[in-house]
This record gives C-alpha cells, sequence and structure tokens, in this order.
C-alpha cells in the first residue's frame, strides 16, 4: 500500500512535476510567436495602414530591439523582486500593449504598442521563464525540460506565419494581437502552479547601464536598418528627419550610427568593470562575460537565431511579391519549416538524454543542415519558382535548427551556477533578441537595398519604357515593390506593354532582392557553425536545487 509520501512523489512525477514547464512554455510561445506572426500580414497592415515595407519592418525590429535592450534588466529585476512575480507583471503590460496593437490606425502608433509596450511586457516575462525552470528542475529532467523549451521556441516562431496568416485572411491582421490578452488571462490563472524563487543576495540594476547597452544596441540596428536608404559608408542621399536635411559630409547615417552604438557598448562593458571594482553590482557581471564557454554559447545561439529570422522575414516577401499569395496562404507554404523545427527540436531532446551523445555534436550537426538548406532555398529563388520547390531547402533548414535551438540553451546555462541563473538567462535572451532584431534588420536592409538597386538599374536600361517616363514610372515600381503588389501600377493608364514590363521589372527585383537576404542567411548559419567549435562538449550537472 502507497503513503501519503509515495502519494505525493507520484503527483509530482506527474501533473505537479510538469505544470510548470506547461505554463512557461505557453508564455515563451506567446512572447516568440510575436516577433514573427506578422511577416505574412505585412502586406495586409502596410494597405489597411497606408505605410511602407520598411516601416513595417520597424515595427517587427523594434519588438525585438526592446527584448534585447531590456532582457538583462528584466532578469535582475526578477532576482531582486521574485521571477513569479516579474512575470506576472510582464504578462500585463504584455497584454495590455497587444490589446492597443490590434487598434492602431498608424504605423507609429502601432510601433509605440508593439516596441515599446509589449515589449517592455515581454522583456520581463521572457527571462523568467527559463530561470524558473533552472530552479525547478534538475539532471535529465531539465535537460528534457530545455529540450521542450527550446522545441516551443522554434516552433512558435516559425508557427507564427502560419496562425498569423490564418487570422489576417479569415479576420484581420489585428486578430494577430487580439488573441494576446486571452493567452495572458490563461498565463495568470495558471502562474498559480508555479513556485516562486529569488536571489538569495538582491541588489537593484543599474540604471544607468541600461540606458548604455540601449543606447548601443539601438544605434546597431538602427544603422542597419536605414543603411537600405541610406547607404553603409557613402549617402546616397541627404539624411532627413522631423522635416530637416542634413548632409553629413557625404557619410551615411548609417556608419555614424553603428559607430555610436559600439562605442556606447564599449562604454557598458567598461563601465560594468568599474561598478564591480567600487564593490557595486553591474547589469552584467564580469565574471559571466569572462565564462568563455556561456559566452561562445550565447555568440553562436544569437547568429543561428539571425539566420532564422532573416529567412523568416524573408520568404513571405517572395511569396506575396511575386508568387501573389495572400497571408494564409504564405503561413501554410512556410508550415513544412515549422513542422521540421518541431521534429529537430524533440530528436534532440531524445538523443541528448543519452550520455553518449554530447550536445555540442548535435549542435554543430544541425548548424550544417541550415547551411545547407539555406544553399538549396537560393538555388531555388527564380521567377519560375513555386511554393513547392521550397520544400526540400525549407525542411533541411528546418530540421537542422530544431537539432540547434532545442539543447544550445540547455547546454550555455548550464556554464554557470544557478545562483547566477537570472543573469545568465537575461543575458542569454538578449543574445538570442540581438540575433532576432539582427536578423530581421541586416537580412531585411540586404533584400531592400539590393532590391532597390535592381530597380533603379533595370528602369534605366529598359528599351521598352519611354525616356521621359522613366523617373516617374521607377517611382512607381519602387512603390510596388515596397508595398509588395503591383495594384499602384495596373490601377495607372498605361499602355499594356508598359505595365507588363513594369511588372516584369519589378518580379526581376524581388528575386534579386530575396536572393541577397538567403546569401545573408547562409553566411550567419555558417558562421554559427565555425564558432560552435568553442562550444563545451556536454552540459554541466550543477546542483539545482532550493535556492
Amino acid at each position: 500500500m502507497i503513503g501519503k509520501r509515495g502519494i505525493r512523489m507520484a503527483e509530482e512525477r506527474g501533473f505537479k512535476k510538469w505544470a510548470p514547464l506547461v505554463v512557461m512554455a505557453l508564455a515563451l510561445f506567446i512572447v516568440v510567436l510575436d516577433t514573427t506572426i506578422i511577416n505574412v500580414s505585412i502586406k495586409a497592415i502596410i494597405s489597411d495602414l497606408h505605410s511602407n515595407l520598411k516601416a513595417i519592418q520597424w515595427v517587427i525590429t523594434g519588438y525585438s530591439l526592446m527584448l534585447a535592450a531590456f532582457t538583462i534588466t528584466g532578469g535582475r529585476l526578477g532576482d531582486i523582486f521574485g521571477r513569479k512575480r516579474m512575470f506576472l507583471i510582464g504578462a500585463v503590460v504584455f497584454g495590455v500593449g497587444s490589446l492597443m496593437a490590434s487598434q492602431a490606425h498608424s504605423s507609429e502608433f502601432l510601433m509605440l504598442s508593439v516596441s515599446l509596450i509589449e515589449g517592455g511586457g515581454a522583456s520581463m516575462m521572457l527571462p523568467a521563464t527559463a530561470s524558473l525552470l533552472v530552479s525547478t528542475y534538475r539532471g535529465k529532467d531539465r535537460a528534457v525540460a530545455f529540450g521542450v523549451y527550446g522545441a516551443i521556441a522554434g516552433a512558435a516562431a516559425t508557427l507564427g506565419p502560419v496562425i498569423g496568416g490564418w487570422l489576417t485572411t479569415n479576420y484581420s491582421w489585428r486578430w494577430n494581437y487580439l488573441i494576446n490578452p486571452i493567452v495572458v488571462i490563461v498565463l495568470l490563472a495558471g502562474s498559480s502552479l508555479v513556485a516562486e524563487a529569488h536571489e538569495r543576495n538582491p541588489h537593484r540594476p543599474d540604471i544607468v547601464s541600461v540606458i548604455l547597452s540601449a543606447l548601443g544596441l539601438g544605434g546597431i540596428v538602427y544603422g542597419i536598418i536605414e543603411s537600405s536608404t541610406y547607404g553603409w559608408v557613402r549617402a546616397k542621399t541627404n539624411y532627413e528627419i522631423f522635416g530637416q536635411s542634413f548632409h553629413l559630409m557625404g557619410i551615411s547615417i548609417s556608419s555614424y550610427a553603428i559607430v555610436f552604438g559600439l562605442i556606447f557598448l564599449m562604454i557598458f562593458l567598461l563601465f560594468q568593470a568599474t561598478l564591480e571594482e567600487q564593490g557595486r553590482v553591474p547589469l552584467v557581471s564580469t565574471g559571466l562575460l569572462k565564462n568563455s564557454e556561456f559566452i561562445a554559447g550565447t555568440t553562436v545561439l544569437a547568429i543561428a537565431v539571425l539566420g532564422q529570422f532573416g529567412l523568416i522575414f524573408t520568404l513571405p516577401i517572395f511569396l506575396q511579391g511575386l508568387l501573389g499569395k495572400d497571408a494564409f496562404h504564405s503561413g501554410i507554404a512556410v508550415l513544412p519549416m515549422s513542422v521540421a523545427i518541431l521534429v529537430g527540436s524533440l530528436m534532440a531532446g531524445v538523443l541528448a538524454s543519452r550520455r553518449n551523445v554530447p550536445q555540442r555534436y548535435l549542435i554543430q550537426v544541425g548548424l550544417l543542415l541550415s547551411v545547407i538548406g539555406g544553399i538549396l532555398l537560393h538555388a531555388e529563388v527564380s521567377i519560375t519558382a513555386t511554393a513547392v520547390t521550397f520544400i526540400p531547402g525549407m525542411v533541411c533548414f528546418g530540421l537542422g535548427f530544431g537539432l540547434v535551438i532545442a539543447q544550445l540553451t540547455n547546454l550555455t546555462l548550464s556554464a554557470v551556477s544557478v545562483q547566477m541563473s537570472g543573469e545568465a538567462s537575461g543575458v542569454n535572451n538578449t543574445f538570442r533578441q540581438v540575433g532576432t532584431s539582427m536578423g530581421q534588420a541586416l537580412i531585411g536592409a540586404l533584400l531592400i537595398s539590393a532590391l532597390s538597386t535592381r530597380l533603379t538599374t533595370d528602369v534605366a536600361a529598359s528599351k521598352l519604357l519611354p525616356t521621359a517616363a522613366k523617373p516617374q514610372i521607377a517611382a512607381q515600381v519602387a512603390t510596388a515593390a515596397q508595398s509588395l503588389g503591383t495594384e499602384s501600377i495596373e490601377s495607372k493608364d498605361l499602355p499594356t506593354q508598359v505595365v507588363q514590363e513594369v511588372i516584369r521589372i519589378k518580379n526581376d527585383a524581388i528575386v534579386v532582392g530575396v536572393k541577397r537576404g538567403m546569401e545573408g542567411v547562409i553566411g550567419a548559419s555558417a558562421l554559427a557553425l565555425l564558432l560552435s567549435a568553442f562550444l563545451p562538449r556536454r552540459a554541466q550537472n550543477h546542483d539545482y536545487g532550493a535556492e
């Protein structure tokens, strides 16, 4: 006969044991989901808000940038006030921002709602999810938990286009954000199943450090995005802001912004060392920055995620801009990659539980598959391509990324003690979001820049377009490419031959731009593969008991 103690242990092996994982996984799901859910809704949002591709790129990137800038702070606040408490506060703020975004009537208000408010809430939720798992599970249970955690992160990122496409096509793109408050209510109800966890010696985060890191990351991302308009080094045109034009000595604002960001990041790192020398607690401890295994893991994560989110940003532009698919069918078209990521993540969890399979080897195989998948996708980008021709490349890339993402977080966080788990989780998630925002910014900038350059070249070289009308036609083609449609061209009173030539030029530019974006994806995956040589072979086993 089983006594009360045996019954209690049995319960802990069942529902009570894994309930916190379910709650944290659901929270992670909606946070990551919002990094990609509007990617296939870009065309609908542009049309509804009378905006353009670059403005919506800012909305998508701004959310990730907010997470990158303030996730470390969110993790430290969790160490101070309790990770569960910060998780709950963040969930409420996230829900409010989502509700505001669903009512936006301009790209500026949408960016404010998504980037600042929703992103701010997510930056409090996200580090709490990983650190609560660290303090709840240990040993093989922890490997399983992070396997599920990684699978959810990867699947959410690629299921975003499917869910967003279905909601946009059948209802409205606004429902992409209206579903979040509903999920937040479920999270608040399920939070009773999660135990609180505190840092033993809490210290308040340094506000100056927060500002320095935010300025550094913001400057770099701003420079990357604006490169598509102003160029990387030599300015294509004068810099315009608030109705004023600035020459800037012929140098692109992108160069100034990136240098500005790098300087502030260097000041941030020096300031952290100074705080420790003074006996104060920095936002990021130098001990963590000197942990080579931890830094290797976070760097590989950032670059791998850069490739994934760059691909998720790129594919819908081709599917909608050239193939003319709606949001839902664009989401369905990328579903094979979503399924492949889930399968790869689950495979990684099973293989990692066997002691004879080091996690680093799984990650390296995954990155190699991602490189091969990217090459296959690049080869298929053409005027005659269909959604079906992308399936082999998407499956290959997805399986590889699933192997990577499922175990990389576990391998990285195992390099630090549980006492530093909150801070480490914040830094790890910051690197993930840096990769996300850089992927959408850098790959997006490469795509838009190549697209714009090809448009200009093709219009100038065309023998079918009237020479006198080429400046006006070039503007119309640019508008069509930026809105991912041809309505602005077909609605004009132009000869059929001219319309067909303009559409050909627009499609050719999209192919060139998407190919350039794919090249960025391949490069990121290849770089991550090279850097994976610095990862530890296996996850270390710390005692993750009560703190």
